[in-house]
């Protein structure tokens, strides 16, 4: 257990010395700016036994968005349906309503494996909540972490366009609802994403064995995983 541990925390400092910064990996102005200020700043991050490469392959999916919400569904959902279903304007761009009938907008800022170990996924969302109007930089990002599978994080870079909300005693409310959406953001994503990569994984699988030269006998001849 305590190897364990000490690989854990060695791959953990390793992560950090070649994963990029939000701001080295996005050129979207406005994105930038919010970046430079002084935001209420969250992360949180583990290690999950998922294959680099499946993620990648998961990540890079053209119909993301659609593919995990079919996914949060099938393993989330308790009624079958999605809560606020995420609807596309555009290339990358995308908004959702909430309960309370307020919309909020998501632009995706950067998604591509970023290095030999690294894959990013940052986009912006901009909305209005009971503080105000707010701006929030949300990076995704999976580190290869060889045998123990990938470092899976999350930062939130979260900047209240209030100033009376930015320099009153309601940061703390503010900095909380930021840290609870932090944590149901990482589980969610988290969740979904396990799921996308172990239905990838079932499809690379079955792809093989259908690949798979036969024998004299005429049975398929399964390679070694």
């Amino acid at each position: 257990m305590k190897r364990l541990l000490f690989q854990i925390v060695a791959i953990l400092i390793a992560s950090g010395a070649f994963a990029k910064g939000t701001a080295e990996l996005v050129s979207n102005p406005v994105a930038l700016e919010v970046l430079q200020k002084k935001c209420i700043r969250l992360g949180t991050s583990e290690v999950l036994p998922i294959k680099f490469k499946t993620a990648c392959t998961v990540l890079e999916n053209n119909d993301l968005i659609h593919a995990m919400q079919d996914e949060f569904v099938r393993s989330i959902s308790n009624n079958g349906e999605v809560d606020f279903p995420i609807i596309g304007k555009g290339p990358g761009e995308y908004y959702y309503v909430n309960e309370k009938g307020l919309r909020t907008d998501i632009s995706e800022l950067y998604r591509k494996q970023t290095d030999e170990f690294s894959f990013d996924y940052i986009v912006m969302a901009s909305g209005k909540r009971f503080f105000g109007k707010y701006d929030v930089v949300i990076h995704l990002q999976v580190v290869d972490a060889g045998p123990a599978g990938i470092v899976y994080s999350v930062k939130v870079h979260a900047w209240p366009h209030s100033w009376l909300t930015r320099s009153s005693h309601k940061i703390g409310l503010t900095r909380s609802f930021f840290r609870k959406k932090m944590k149901l953001i990482s589980w969610v994503a988290r969740e979904v994403g396990s799921g996308l990569c172990e239905q990838e994984e079932i499809r690379v699988r079955l792809t093989r064995e259908t690949a798979a030269p036969l024998s004299a006998d005429n049975q398929a001849i399964v390679p070694s995983p």
